[in-house]
């Protein structure tokens, strides 16, 4: 399997409190690149992990 990659920006509120925010995955870091170009973001093109092999910390 390939490697799909992250579109995340960083978004900081006025009380200082910042998140990363995916804005979509993509099949490769170029066409990522050029998304972020086309919505006019300067967000980070990252390598995408899925989760799905997660198990959550505590089950209820």
């Amino acid at each position: 399997m390939s490697t799909l990659f992250a579109l995340v920006i960083s978004v900081c509120a006025l009380t200082g409190e910042c998140s990363d925010i995916m804005l979509g995955v993509y099949k490769t870091e170029a066409i990522c690149d050029a998304a972020a170009v086309e919505q006019h973001v300067k967000g980070q093109c990252l390598p995408f992990k899925s989760a799905d092999d997660q198990q959550p910390a505590v089950k209820f």
